[in-house]
């Protein structure tokens, strides 16, 4: 799967929240957003007369995004999967308070098992011996990243955070021997650029719920957030909800006791 697809949104409302109300960015990013599901009748000239920009901002703003020219652009829009399907029939459920009660629940039991203080510890130590800690993720599990990065920095740990490929590559050739760790729960994220660790001078870390072997190659480290067979019923998108956030406290925790650095 395509980076730039699976960043598509996020880098438009980034767009949208970063730049101030007026601006070509704003106006075109906005636009974007809010005709989305229109994707197949969006046409460079009547964009440019609508909101009374010249074409060739518009093929700018395209490759601000990371595409080559408008018409790709477009192009990913229009096959980008929104996944309207899980989230219906997971979050259009009537009685959805206890049915998310019970999934909570369920998954916190099984995270719990999974990732045990023996786990975390051993986590911890690699975070604060690695001058260098970048933590690679797609722009779905990038906020609770965020805000992960934010609490490390006020106590003396500084992340880097990744959203593409692209981000990797460049990171890759500023800094040596760095730590790395993936978040990539379905698996698509990080296939999309397994040439880039084959031979990569990190420490590489995995965080997934796809239990292909390949990523035995490639990494130092697997940690699956879910097991094989769910005894209990738990939806896979409270994964990248409440599962990464599960994770990211608990490691922020055993830093905080073990390493902390004020002022």
């Amino acid at each position: 799967m395509d980076n730039n697809r699976l960043n598509f949104i996020y880098k438009l409302n980034h767009i949208v929240n970063e730049n101030e109300v007026g601006t070509v960015e704003f106006e075109l990013a906005k636009f974007f957003l809010d005709n989305f599901k229109s994707v197949a009748r969006w046409n460079i000239y009547q964009i440019a007369e609508e909101k009374h920009v010249s074409r060739a901002s518009i093929r700018r703003f395209a490759k601000q995004l990371g595409y080559e020219n408008f018409l790709e652009m477009k192009r990913n829009a229009e096959t980008f999967d929104d996944g309207i399907s899980e989230f219906q029939k997971f979050y259009g459920y009537e009685d959805f308070l206890s049915k998310l009660q019970s999934n909570i629940v369920s998954l916190m039991e099984e995270l719990s098992l999974r990732f045990n203080t023996q786990e975390v510890d051993r986590l911890v130590r690699l975070i604060n011996s690695n001058q260098e800690v970048m933590i690679l993720c797609s722009s779905n599990i990038a906020g609770s990243v965020k805000t992960f990065q934010q609490r490390m920095v006020i106590f003396g740990k500084r992340i880097t955070l990744l959203t593409s490929k692209d981000d990797l590559t460049v990171a890759l050739t500023a800094y040596k021997k760095p730590l790395i760790i993936v978040f990539s729960l379905s698996g698509l994220f990080v296939s999309s650029m397994l040439d880039v660790f084959k031979e990569i001078p990190a420490t590489a870390i995995l965080f997934t719920n796809n239990r292909n072997p390949i990523y035995n190659r490639y990494f130092d480290k697997l940690y699956h957030l879910s097991s094989q067979t769910h005894e209990k019923e738990i939806n896979e998108l409270l994964y990248y909800t409440y599962g990464i956030d599960f994770v990211l406290d608990l490691l922020f925790n055993g830093y905080l006791l073990k390493y902390k650095r004020e002022g």
